[in-house]
């Protein structure tokens, strides 16, 4: 044999447990050989000297809206906007770069000065010279509108969005629209074509393979809004098609695109999408995941379900009992699970459902997820374990709005808050991600917040929930493989798996926490070939 490729002199850290390092690793046809000893001998057509640098398998950033990165490239970025009004005064000169009839859509919104203040209709109004406003919240799960965009919602709302709808004293909308009422909105102006999306996939993972990641698992397709479409797998086969597809793509389904299905009943397939695809269609360049079901909102914009709190039965997004069944249907009918659960309440949801969809083993045989697991009880622990699900995590939430989500689950709370540790104590799968663009989204900067755990103001956030650097890139890469059922060929650096590595100038385990974030990307490997580089297999 003669390999594709030869790389010595390198820090490699495989993160396989039985040779967890070595110096050399060789490639052929797109796959690890060996480190070592195992290629010792082996004549490579190209032979490549790292002069030191880190190698750690690709990194995967487990649950992310990439479409949604893309096309808010194209959009007002209200990041840095610290206050309602610095946020009208970008708006404003924004707009006076529009035509008359052109929306104003800006993201980011956040008020650190005043975490409940949103726009009032009547400041977007004034500041947008009466033009339609979508300003998003951070978190995604709030919005404000001018009035422009509310006399176009329908009259009357429906009656289950009315809760999620907010009127002032006068009982007149005031422009606010949380959680499932923001569809409204979104069906105005969208979907994005295929085209658009496509597009937009190539921008975002143009940005994913310059910080490492290799693969990365869409927290939801099938949306409303401008950034999604019910033909968004389309988009995904274009961009995969032209080459702007730069990483692997695992696909998670908006739950309100499965529907009944009249299959035999010999084979349990009473609820899915179309011609029975589901979780596992596919490759490993594009497939499809879990089925994506919200249960509750978001911690920044106060609309977690979080038990002893306003939000505690508010909090969550639709009726237990539709959700509770919807849950069950799908892991009946062959579908991993990715629930949205912010809070203990809606954790508690999931936990009751999944307990009741079918025997134990064949649920744990699903690895179903609990997305983000804001706030998870010490009771709750044993039972995440024996169900054998996962918990996806979004560590940069500590240094971008900590001190927030401390000011809102309490003091009393936050030893429950955005746990890691904890998690890996009981055996239980850490799977790490951005939600970008929610957050910046780097995993070297989400390595080093499960590590430092402080917020933006430097204050601590649950020191014992911190994990050491080898577990934290371990929740980037086989913590990540092993939640999208990928970890037969992605995760670990050993004979027979993809070759998917990045390069690093540092160590991310010996280097001080302080500078994690900042160790500069070299190269980014994705099957053995180039997918970024600096100048190191280019030179």
């Amino acid at each position: 044999m003669k390999l594709d490729l030869l790389m010595v002199d390198a820090n490699i850290r495989t993160m396989d447990q039985e040779r967890p390092r070595a110096a050399t690793v060789g490639v052929w046809q797109g796959r690890v050989v060996g480190v070592d000893d195992e290629i010792a001998g082996l004549a490579a057509r190209r032979t490549v000297s790292l002069s030191g640098a880190t190698v750690l398998p690709g990194f995967h950033d487990a649950h992310c809206h990439t479409t949604s990165v893309g096309v808010e490239a194209g959009n007002l970025a209200l990041d840095g906007a610290v206050s309602c009004a610095a946020a009208l005064d970008r708006i404003a000169e924004y707009a006076r770069g529009l035509g008359s009839q052109d929306w104003v859509i800006a993201t980011g919104y956040l008020d650190r000065t005043e975490p409940d203040r949103y726009p009032t209709r009547f400041e977007l109004d004034a500041a947008a010279g009466g033009r339609p406003v979508w300003v998003t919240h951070r978190s995604g799960h709030s919005c404000a509108v001018s009035s422009a965009v509310l006399s176009q919602l329908p009259s009357p709302i429906p009656a289950e969005l009315v809760p999620f709808v907010f009127l002032d004293e006068r009982g007149v909308p005031t422009g606010r629209l949380d959680e499932n009422a923001m569809d409204l909105v979104k069906n105005l102006i969208g979907p994005g074509s295929v085209q658009q999306l496509a597009e937009a996939l190539r921008i975002a993972t143009g940005t994913y393979v310059t910080e490492g990641i290799t693969a990365y698992t869409e927290a939801g397709i099938g949306c409303p809004g401008i950034d999604h479409s019910p033909i968004e797998v389309a988009a995904y086969q274009l961009a995969r098609d032209n080459g702007w597809l730069q990483t692997r793509a695992q696909l998670m389904v908006y739950s309100e695109m499965l529907h009944e299905l009249a299959g035999h009943r010999d084979d349990r397939v009473d609820f899915g999408l179309d011609l029975g695809a589901r979780t596992g269609l596919g490759d490993r360049r594009l497939s499809l995941g879990a089925m994506k079901i919200w249960v509750d909102g978001s911690g920044t914009a106060g609309t977690a379900a979080i038990s002893g709190t306003d939000h505690e039965a508010t909090g969550l997004v639709d009726d237990p009992a539709r959700m509770t069944e919807k849950i069950r249907r799908a892991h009946r009918s062959g579908w991993q699970i990715a629930a949205h659960a912010m809070g203990d309440v809606a954790i508690d949801l999931v936990l009751d459902a999944l307990e009741g969809a079918g025997p134990r083993d064949e649920i744990a045989g699903r690895r179903h997820r609990i997305e983000h697991g804001g706030l998870i009880r010490n009771d709750q622990l044993g039972r995440i374990q024996r169900l054998g699900l996962c918990v996806v995590v979004q560590p940069e939430f500590i240094s971008s709005f900590g001190d927030l989500l401390l000011a809102g689950f309490g003091s009393d709370r936050i030893g429950d808050g955005l746990r890691a540790g904890s998690l890996l104590d009981r055996g239980i799968t850490v799977a790490a991600s951005s939600d970008r663009p929610v957050v910046p989204g780097s995993p070297l900067r989400g390595i080093a917040d499960m590590i430092g755990r402080l917020t933006e103001s430097g204050a601590p956030f649950g020191p014992d929930e911190r994990v050491s650097a080898e577990a934290a890139i371990a929740a980037y890469t086989t913590g990540a493989a092993w939640a999208a059922h990928w970890d037969e060929d992605l995760g670990r650096i050993r004979p027979g798996m993809l070759c998917d590595l990045v390069v690093l100038a540092d160590d991310p385990v010996t280097v001080g926490t302080d500078r994690i974030a900042d160790i500069s990307v070299l190269a980014t490997l994705l099957d053995g070939e180039i997918a970024y580089d600096t100048g190191l297999f280019t030179h």
